[in-house]
């Protein structure tokens, strides 16, 4: 798999590698990719960790972010309550609706404070199901793992997970930054979901947006 946006900004250029160095046929699934904008967080962890523990652990809780989780599981667990109501009562069934995706906005913009107060900016990744690359402020030794986390927008939605540096080069000899390449480490399956959604998502946005931009011209 080669991690390639020719579309990318010069500031954050695209690995040109395969992100895996495993020749094996299970390693060279073409996995759909996508670069996207996210906030992102990552520490070094040893490899105990990365095999033994709860990725979740590894990050400081956020209240705001757990509310919005516990809202989009009650929003999934009445699906079917909000559907019956709906075809009895449209009405009902539309202001329901609206109920939800207003408290969904207040939950938002008090993440959106939060992350602002923190000073913690959006960054640029290269994204597939198998892992990730980035731009890192420091050298990452290869096979190393990193615990990281992912906050998807405008949604806030959350990928927590453990993976290991395939590749960690240095960007300019001026400038200290570095070309990282990861793989995904025991990523659950909700998130292997969540991550297929989210680059489904990306590439419909930029469907729409390359239609847009030929009928404007």
């Amino acid at each position: 798999m080669r991690l390639q946006d020719k579309n990318q900004p010069d500031k954050v250029q695209s690995m040109s590698k395969p992100l895996t160095e495993n020749s094996g046929k299970a390693e060279q699934r073409d996995f759909f990719r996508v670069s996207q904008d996210v906030i992102f967080d990552y520490h070094v962890v040893d490899s105990f960790t990365a095999d033994e523990r709860d990725p979740q652990h590894e990050f400081e809780s956020s209240i705001s972010l757990n509310l919005l989780s516990d809202l989009r599981r009650l929003d999934k667990d009445s699906e079917q309550t909000l559907r019956v109501l709906t075809e009895k009562n449209r009405l009902l069934g539309d202001y329901l609706q609206t109920l939800s995706a207003k408290i969904d906005l207040i939950a938002k913009q008090v993440l959106f404070e939060q992350d602002k107060d923190k000073g913690r900016p959006k960054t640029r990744i290269n994204l597939s199901e198998d892992g990730l690359a980035f731009l890192s402020d420091r050298m990452l030794y290869k096979n190393s793992y990193i615990a990281l986390r992912l906050i998807f927008l405008p949604y806030y939605t959350p990928v927590t997970s453990f993976a290991q540096v395939i590749r960690c080069k240095q960007r300019d000899e001026k400038e200290q930054s570095f070309h990282t390449a990861v793989k995904f480490h025991r990523l659950s399956e909700s998130d292997r979901r969540e991550l297929a959604r989210q680059i489904m998502r990306t590439q419909a946005q930029g469907r729409k947006k390359k239609q847009n931009e030929q009928i404007e011209t």
